[in-house]
C-alpha cells in the first residue's frame, strides 16, 4: 500500500506540473437557489411515510452575499424525524468554511447480509431496526489557492438502539434492546487541480481521508481507514467530458475486538428479549467477529459506486472500484428559471453514459478474486448556485435501479 501510495502521489504531482489549468468560473458562487421537494418512502422492515426536503443555497443575510447552504427534512408516518444541515458557511470568507448537521430518528433499519464475500446472495439478508436515533456532525475546511487545496477534519456522534430484527420481508424475528453509542473522526486533503470544482471538465482531483475507529468497548477493534479517491477528466469535443475514477479504501487494525464466536453468540443472545432465532444470532455474531478480526473499510453499492445495487450492498475490510463516465454536455448556455419549488440558473445539461466496477475482501490480496459491476445511463443538470440535479438508470447483475439526487457520483466528504 506504501509503494503504491508513493507511485500515486508521483502520478498526480506530474499531471499538477504538466500545465496550468485556470478556473472556468468563480468558485465561491452566491447566485441564490432553493429546491423544495416531496419525499415518499417505503423501507422494509421500518415502514413508509412522506417527507420534504428543502434546500437554500448561498443564503444572503440583506445586501450580503455568502456562500452558506441551508438543507432541512422532515419525515412523517412510520419513521419521524428531521435532519438539518449548514454547509460552506463562512468562517473567513473564501479561506475557512465550516459544515454542521445534525439528525433524529424515531426510527429506522439497515441491512445485515449473512456473509461479507461478493458472491452472498442478494436476498440473504435480515433487516437490523433501530429506534431513538440520533447523530451529530461538524466538518472544518481550509481551502487555498481557489479551492485548489483544501485540508479538512470531519467528525460526528452517533447513538442509536437496536429494537428488533426483521427477515427480507419485513416480518419480525426476534426484538431487542441494545444501545450503540460512538464517536469518529476523520482528517484528509484535497488536491483540485480542474478548471471548476462543481463541473469539471478537464484535470485530475484527488482527495485522502484518514478515519479513526476507536474501541467502543472492550469487546471491539481499534482500528484505522485509510481512502484515496482519483478522478481524471479528458476534455472531450467543445465542451464534454471523459471521466475515469479509481477508488481505494482499507482497514487496519490496532487492536483486533473479541474474536471468540461462542462469546459473540452469548452476548447476541443477551439483547433478545423473545422470539429469540438461532440461526440469525449466529450470523451476526459471525459478521461482528469478522469486523473485530479485520475492521471495516467502507461499502459499495447506493448512489456513488456500483449505482445498480442497494447502498451498502457489499462490505469489507478493503474495497476498491473504479469507473468511467462520459459526459456529453449538450448546453453550457446560462438559462435563469424559477418553477416555484424550484430556482436557479442552469450553466450545463449533460447526458452521461457510465461504466463501474468494484469488489470488497477482508484481506488485500482477496481483492478482485470476486468483483461486480454496474452500467448505465443518465442526464445531469448543471446550476449555478452548486447543485448538480442526477437522475441515473443502473443495471448491474442483480437488477436496475433509478437514483435521483444532487451531486455527482464518486463523491467523499472532502468534495
Amino acid at each position: 500500500m506504501r509503494k503504491f501510495t508513493i507511485v500515486l502521489l508521483i502520478i498526480v504531482l506530474s499531471q499538477l506540473t504538466a500545465s496550468a489549468i485556470e478556473r472556468r468560473s468563480e468558485q465561491f458562487p452566491t447566485e441564490f437557489g432553493y429546491l423544495a421537494l416531496p419525499l415518499p418512502y417505503i423501507i422494509p422492515g421500518a415502514g413508509s411515510g412522506f417527507g420534504i426536503l428543502g434546500g437554500f443555497n448561498n443564503v444572503p443575510f440583506g445586501s450580503l452575499e455568502t456562500t452558506l447552504d441551508l438543507f432541512a427534512i422532515g419525515i412523517a408516518g412510520d419513521i419521524g424525524g428531521n435532519i438539518l444541515l449548514a454547509t460552506d458557511f463562512p468562517i473567513y470568507p473564501k479561506a475557512i468554511l465550516l459544515d454542521f448537521g445534525q439528525g433524529n430518528f424515531d426510527k429506522g433499519s439497515f441491512r445485515s447480509y449473512r456473509n461479507r464475500r461478493m458472491d452472498s446472495d442478494p436476498d440473504d439478508f435480515v433487516i437490523s431496526e433501530l429506534s431513538d436515533t440520533k447523530f451529530i456532525f461538524t466538518r472544518l475546511a481550509i481551502t487555498l489557492f481557489d479551492r485548489m487545496f483544501d485540508i479538512f477534519g470531519f467528525q460526528t456522534r452517533n447513538k442509536s438502539t437496536l429494537s428488533a430484527i426483521r427477515d427480507k420481508d419485513g416480518d419480525l424475528i426476534y426484538e431487542a434492546n441494545q444501545s450503540f453509542e460512538g464517536d469518529s473522526s476523520s482528517y484528509g486533503f484535497q488536491i483540485d487541480w480542474t478548471d471548476d470544482r462543481t463541473d469539471p471538465q478537464k484535470g485530475v482531483r484527488l482527495i485522502y481521508t484518514t478515519s479513526d475507529s476507536p474501541a467502543a468497548d472492550s469487546d471491539s477493534p481499534d482500528y484505522s481507514v485509510k481512502s484515496y479517491n482519483l478522478t481524471f477528466y479528458v476534455p472531450v469535443f467543445s465542451y464534454s467530458t471523459f471521466a475515469m475514477n479509481w477508488y481505494r479504501s482499507g482497514a487496519t487494525v490496532r487492536k483486533q475486538g473479541n474474536t471468540d464466536l461462542d462469546y459473540l453468540i452469548a452476548k447476541e443472545t443477551a439483547t433478545c428479549l423473545s422470539n429469540c432465532d438461532s440461526d440469525t444470532i449466529e450470523i451476526l455474531a459471525k459478521n461482528r467477529q469478522a469486523t473485530n478480526l479485520y475492521g471495516s473499510g467502507g461499502n459499495l453499492g447506493g448512489t456513488e459506486r456500483l449505482r445498480s445495487y442497494v447502498g451498502g450492498r457489499y462490505s469489507g475490510a478493503q474495497v476498491e472500484s473504479r469507473g468511467a463516465e462520459f459526459r456529453w454536455n449538450l448546453s453550457d448556455e446560462k438559462v435563469s428559471f424559477d418553477w416555484y419549488f424550484v430556482k436557479d440558473i442552469r450553466t450545463g445539461f449533460q447526458f452521461a453514459f457510465f461504466y463501474e466496477e468494484g469488489t470488497v475482501a477482508d484481506k488485500v490480496s482477496e481483492l478482485w478474486q470476486e468483483k461486480r459491476t454496474s452500467a448505465g445511463a443518465g442526464t445531469r443538470v448543471v446550476t449555478a448556485s452548486g447543485f448538480v440535479y442526477r437522475l441515473d438508470f443502473a443495471t448491474g447483475q442483480e437488477g436496475n435501479t433509478t437514483i435521483l439526487i444532487f451531486d455527482y457520483p464518486w463523491g467523499t466528504f472532502g468534495q
